[in-house]
């Protein structure tokens, strides 16, 4: 589980010359005291991606036990078009029931066929031949052949599953020669394509799944449905007729808890085997260093000030969307938030990534921000924004900050709490109601054309934004046709110029997050979007 390609971030500060209203701010609910008496300073507090803390040679792996996982959300449904297959928030859940047909290689950067056996192309990328393993079945003792595999995409596709409409718009057919190969013939070359069978399009569901309007979870992965508890847990159990060997573990449990402090403090108190510690950098520095073996990751662009762009609302003005973008400055939201250890930046892409180019985000500039906006108000705008920020700390923290800079410039900003996020799933990702919203576009390492697609895209239900920009969608689908990284960075730097021209919301750092395990697990891997794989997971002794 080495990585050998680690990035690290020197932190960099410069003065803060603006006073704003906020103290430290905790992403996921959690308190803002960091109670574990560690000394996370600046220069401890580099976020390194990858392995951290990695385990010595363990022996051989021991058989049994019930591993808990501390993660941020349990999925209500274990149907993967229901909820995007992210790590952390449902994504191992489904990975758990269905395994994956690819999987993401975090230290080369590279996918790998996991329950396939092979995905080749041999023209650049226009016709992929996906090859299954011999024999394998689902837990239901069908076999997962080709026809499993389209009848499952096909379902993915029309429950609308995450990346269905970036797949309907890439993929013109899918052909099973035979019993365990599938032709995928895409509408354009795509090298990244393997991508898109690593997550929710990756995860087969066995034909007896769908029952009428009744869904049960069946699938070919390392465990099967256990018990659910609403709120409190899910339970799977080994499934021994694995394809890759009956899972060391007996059963794998997760848990919801409260945030990344409290993920954090129940790993020291031994509640936990593995946690999910997002967003919190002062609970990550703690983790990592009490010592704690595990994976970091950042989630690109994962916070952010989302502008709704619809007609009638203040951002329809690329204007007033400038003025924000110039108004605001990630640096110094950073001390109010993180104490200036988090990952501050207006690019899409961080220095953490691989994706990272040298054209930089917007930058701040108060005296143009102030020029545009009174250009937008000479024409009739009233200077105000309803800004939608989750009232909990460290958001809340967030929202003061935000609003302070924008009301240096001129704006008048109404910050609008809200209780829960549902409150913000509903107001701002379903009935699109508010100017201004504390959220994340959220670009994974793993899938960057998936990324850009759904969240900027025209026509993308993702697209919260409600950006509309024909230049954007070309450059996009230039993206998507580049043969390698080299040509894709090229077409990342033009993206991120016409970013800053044109504004569609406003990056104000990147997303940390530590899935930290105790020193007794082994055998956790991470894979696309963060991932974790428990299929060769197992605990020795204490």
């Amino acid at each position: 589980m080495s990585n050998s390609r680690s990035r690290r971030i020197g932190k960099v500060g410069r003065v803060a010359v603006a006073l704003l209203g906020a103290g430290v701010l905790l992403v996921g609910c959690a308190s803002s005291n960091d109670d574990s008496g560690t000394d996370t300073t600046a220069a401890s507090g580099d976020i390194v991606t990858g392995m951290v803390n990695e385990q010595s040679d363990p022996g051989s792996a021991v058989a049994g036990g019930a591993m808990t996982y501390g993660v941020q959300v349990l999925v209500p449904s274990l149907d993967p078009t229901k909820t995007a297959a992210r790590g952390g928030s449902g994504g191992e859940a489904f990975a758990a029931v269905y395994d994956v047909l690819m999987s993401y290689d975090t230290a080369s950067g590279e996918f790998e066929p996991k329950l396939a056996e092979s995905l080749e192309t041999a023209d650049d990328g226009a016709i992929w031949t996906l090859k299954l393993r011999d024999g394998v079945k689902f837990s239901d003792g069908t076999a997962l052949d080709a026809n499993a595999v389209i009848a499952s995409i096909d379902r993915y596709n029309a429950g609308k599953g995450n990346g269905a409409e970036l797949w309907l718009a890439s993929v013109a057919s899918m052909k099973a020669s035979d019993a365990t190969t599938v032709v995928f013939n895409l509408s354009t070359p795509w090298m990244r394509f393997p991508s898109m069978l690593a997550l929710g399009h990756g995860m087969i569901v066995a034909p007896s799944s769908q029952q009428g309007d009744k869904f049960a979870a069946v699938g070919a992965g390392p465990f099967t449905e256990g018990v659910f508890s609403p709120g409190v847990e899910r339970i799977f159990k080994a499934n021994p007729a694995y394809y890759g060997g009956a899972p060391k573990l007996e059963q794998l449990r997760m848990v919801a808890l409260n945030g990344p402090q409290a993920n954090l403090e129940s790993l020291n108190s031994g509640q936990l085997d593995v946690a999910y510690i997002r967003g919190l950098t002062s609970a990550i520095n703690s983790a990592k260093s009490a010592g704690y073996p595990g994976y970091i990751d950042v989630l690109n662009a994962g916070s952010a000030e989302i502008i709704n762009n619809r007609a009638g609302r203040p951002g329809s003005d690329v204007r007033v969307r400038q003025a924000i973008g110039y108004a605001l400055d990630p640096e110094l939201i950073d001390q109010r938030a993180e104490n200036g250890e988090g990952l501050p930046g207006s690019e899409l892409f961080g220095t953490t990534s691989q994706w990272h180019v040298d054209t930089p985000g917007i930058a701040y500039d108060p005296a143009k921000a102030k020029e545009l906006l009174s250009q937008a108000k000479a024409d009739g705008y009233n200077g105000t924004l309803n800004y939608i920020v989750l009232s909990e700390p460290k958001d809340h923290a967030i929202g003061l900050a935000v609003q302070s800079l924008l009301q240096a410039v001129g704006f008048e900003v109404n910050l609008i709490l809200a209780n829960n996020a549902g409150d913000i799933v509903q107001n701002v990702y379903v009935k699109n109601d508010f100017d201004l919203a504390h959220a994340g576009i959220g670009l994974y390492e793993s899938i960057p054309d998936l990324g850009l697609y759904s969240t900027t895209n025209s026509t993308s239900k993702s697209n919260t934004a409600g950006y509309a920009n024909p230049a954007m969608d070309q450059l996009i689908a230039d993206l998507q046709q580049t043969k390698d990284n080299a040509s894709a960075l090229a077409v990342i730097s033009k993206i991120q110029t016409l970013w800053n021209e044109t504004v569609p919301s406003a990056p104000v750092g990147g997303l940390a997050a530590f899935w930290a395990w105790q020193k007794n697990v082994h055998g956790v891997v991470p894979t696309a979007t963060g991932i974790m794989l428990f299929d060769q997971a197992w605990m020795g002794a204490e």
